[in-house]
């Protein structure tokens, strides 16, 4: 509560401060398909004054009124200069037309593929499709291989299971959202990623730190939101083929189909097959799990073009794997292997208020159905999860809209009944809840978010999750934000460490009886976080200068101990644990149409175990990333990207006889990818590629390979690459607007 009130008295200051209105809106275009898309950089002023601003590169502006005029003026080369006359400040939607007459113009502008809103006072990146495709991008945890703010790394040697890191800690402790719907979460918190395919994906949203407590209670570190391409958007179809010389194969169909001016929908169709078995590494375990997944989505949108709009929607997942030593080469292998049924459908329902478009309500619910079957050797772990979640917000200003709000309500629903061998592990969670956010805005120059959540746990009671997001333009195109908060969430021991079961440890959770589930505290942080953003022009080429600065500290933590090599222990956070991350980024246009981004990012997460305050396994407290994007105008791309990760620290194996010791550091890695894309006419695209140039790889990444059911198997002290080189290549064909 002490920490809550430090939110008070800077709500309350802000309130009373009055600002005169500004005026805003967006600056678009309509294309030749009937599509609307931004004009960044549109200039727009008052008529015969010097009084004026540009459009961002989403199109948005704002802009003081003039007292002596009420005329603004909207132009930008290549489009007809077009005069509104404003009687009262509004949020406008200006349409400019093309000229007759272009050949004398040429855009000097390229959109970036990964874009800083400049106006938001939460910090966000917007990655767009163009990044995605930098990389082979098969799904969600690969899709950050050009983005420095998230780091992606394998749970174990023998499952193939990727999983993503944000300021040095799990990906857990990340909000993952599908259009601002929880998604990522409970059974589905590591191998959820795998199953949204990256060409289902039309952008992401990512901010580090405190969220908005709209989405909910449970960001810590930050949130991603992804969007999935729109039906009334989309192309008629789209293909995707991919192949690596892993035997890894996928296929992709997107359809969307607009059946009348109120109604689309849209078919989402992946499979995944990696028939072969391959082991290159040198061990006596397969380098990936054979198998196969099907996944399926259907979407339909309505809309009566009068404010209100709607959809419905649902997805089907069925996976199958099985890895570990060949039948074919040991006469008494290890296997290992896990089947997926995932069941989702959710709805979402928005109206706008015609006379007061300020004013709207919105709806969503989701309700999931996951089953996983799962088998390590002679060990088993089988788990149920079935889900809901309801929200409903409301959205309107205050006077004006220099003063703006929203409220709400929610509920999540959870029952998880999970059994590992003989163990079992039932816990039904519900937690209602409400919240309220303020939004304050004065001029281009300073803004505010306050926000405020009241959720009831039927375990742990009444908590409250207040943040706050501050924005400060210093001078024009400098920008100082600072957030924070506080998140708890419920710890899904198991499922969040996966790959753990692929070793000999015992499983020793120290959780209190008199709780359902597994016994332990919520785990509880406050984050607090500082960013910089600098908007640069060198050569009249863009470039922006970034510095993020985040600390993480624990309340409360469910600790997974590996200390021990012959156990995993997991017990209530006794003394502290944090995580402080440093940030700087460098992204400018070298020549022209060759990007670079460059960062650096330093780490310090600790974590006591069992006494001891000591580093967190596996984390590289030094990395350095540099990207390059180069395009001509023939549709060619070239991208390369190479980042160098410092030591981390290995976990003490001093127990285990010689044979099965390892060190306590890892030494640092150099990685590097590459791909080339040739397109033509932005409708059928090929792509090839090399993952981990150099051929790096952790030696020996299994313990004790060759007695996989005696006490020392561990595949699941993983610090750097299992497998090796891997090239892949891939085609994109597209069928156009409808």
């Amino acid at each position: 509560m002490k920490r809550m009130l430090v939110f008070l008295p800077l709500l309350m200051l802000v309130a009373s401060v009055t600002a005169q209105e500004k005026v805003s809106g967006v600056v678009i275009e309509e294309t030749k398909e009937g599509r609307f898309n931004p004009i960044p950089f549109a200039n727009v002023y008052w008529l015969g004054t010097q009084l004026g601003t540009t459009t961002d590169t989403t199109g948005y502006f704002e802009i003081d009124p003039h007292p002596d005029t009420e005329k603004l003026v909207f132009s930008y080369v290549g489009y007809r200069t077009d005069t509104v006359k404003i009687k009262r400040p509004d949020q406008l939607t200006m349409v400019l037309k093309r000229e007759q007459v272009l050949d004398a113009v040429e855009v000097t502008y390229r959109e970036k593929s990964t874009e800083i809103s400049y106006m938001d006072p939460i910090k966000t990146e917007n990655i767009g499709e163009e990044e995605l495709y930098k990389a082979a991008c098969c799904n969600l945890s690969e899709s950050f291989e050009t983005n420095p703010s998230v780091d992606v790394a394998f749970t174990d040697a023998v499952t193939g299971t990727k999983q993503i890191y944000m300021l040095g800690l799990d990906g857990k402790y990340t909000q993952i959202t599908r259009e601002a719907i929880p998604d990522v979460r409970g059974l589905a918190s590591i191998q959820g990623l795998t199953y949204t395919p990256g060409v289902w994906i039309e952008g992401i949203q990512l901010n580090k730190g405190a969220g908005s407590v709209a989405t909910g209670f449970e960001s810590i570190t930050g949130q991603i939101n992804v969007e999935m391409h729109k039906p009334e958007m989309a192309d008629r179809w789209f293909l995707n083929g991919y192949a690596n010389q892993g035997g890894r194969t996928e296929l992709n169909l997107l359809t969307s189909h607009k059946l009348s001016d109120k109604v689309s929908t849209g078919f989402l169709l992946h499979g995944n097959l990696r028939p072969l078995e391959v082991n290159g590494n040198g061990d006596s375990f397969l380098d990936f799990p054979t198998g196969h997944s099907v996944n399926l989505l259907n979407r339909w949108k309505f809309s009566n073009n009068k404010g209100w709009m709607g959809q419905v929607g649902m997805r089907v997942i069925q996976e199958e794997r099985q890895g570990g030593q060949s039948e074919n080469e040991i006469s008494n292998p290890y296997r290992l292997g896990w089947q997926t049924n995932r069941y989702e459908a959710w709805a979402k329902s928005g109206y706008v208020f015609p006379e007061a478009k300020y004013n709207s309500v919105g709806f969503r619910g989701k309700a999931v159905q996951h089953l996983q079957r799962s088998y390590f050797g002679d060990q088993s772990y089988v788990g149920l999860q079935e889900s809901g979640y309801v929200n409903g917000i409301f959205q309107s200003i205050i006077g004006t809209s220099t003063h703006k709000y929203r409220t709400g309500l929610s509920l999540q629903y959870d029952r998880f009944d999970e059994q590992l061998d003989s163990l079992q592990f039932q816990r039904q969670e519900i937690v209602p809840g409400a919240f309220v956010e303020y939004t304050f805005t004065y001029f281009t120059k300073f803004s505010l978010v306050a926000g405020l959540r009241a959720d009831h746990h039927n375990y742990y009671g009444l908590f409250f999750t207040p943040r706050l997001h501050l924005r400060y333009e210093i001078v024009e195109g400098s920008v100082l934000r600072a957030s924070g908060g506080r998140g708890q969430r419920t710890a899904n021991v198991i499922a969040e460490n996966f790959g753990l079961l692929a070793s000999s440890r015992s499983w020793d959770i120290q959780g209190d009886p008199n709780v359902p589930g597994f016994g332990l505290q919520p785990e509880i942080a406050w984050n607090a976080g500082l960013n910089f953003t600098q908007n640069l022009r060198i050569n009249y080429r863009p470039g922006t200068f970034a510095v993020d600065f985040y600390h993480t500290e624990f309340e409360q933590q469910s600790v997974v101990d590996m200390e021990d090599p012959r156990e995993v222990a997991i017990y209530d956070l006794d003394g502290r644990s944090y995580a402080t991350s440093l940030q700087v980024q460098f992204d400018y246009e070298l020549i022209r149409r060759l990007d670079v981004r460059l960062a650096y990012r330093w780490f310090d997460v600790m974590t006591t175990y069992d006494g001891l305050l000591l580093r967190k396994p596996y984390v590289a407290k030094h990395r350095a990333f540099a990207n390059l994007a180069y395009e001509t105008t023939s549709g060619w791309k070239f991208d390369y990207t190479i980042q160098w990760q410092g030591p981390k620290r290995i976990p003490s194996t001093a127990a285990n006889p010689a044979t099965f010791q390892r060190g306590t550091q890892s030494p640092d890695l150099v990685l590097m990818n590459t791909q080339i894309t040739k397109s033509w006419k932005d409708k059928y695209a090929v792509y090839v590629g090399v993952e981990n140039i150099t051929n790096v790889q952790q030696p020996n990444p299994v313990i004790a390979d060759g007695e996989p059911f005696g006490p020392f198997f561990d595949a699941s002290m993983i610090w750097g690459p299992i497998f090796g080189r891997m090239a892949y290549f891939g085609f994109r064909l597209k069928g156009g607007a409808r």
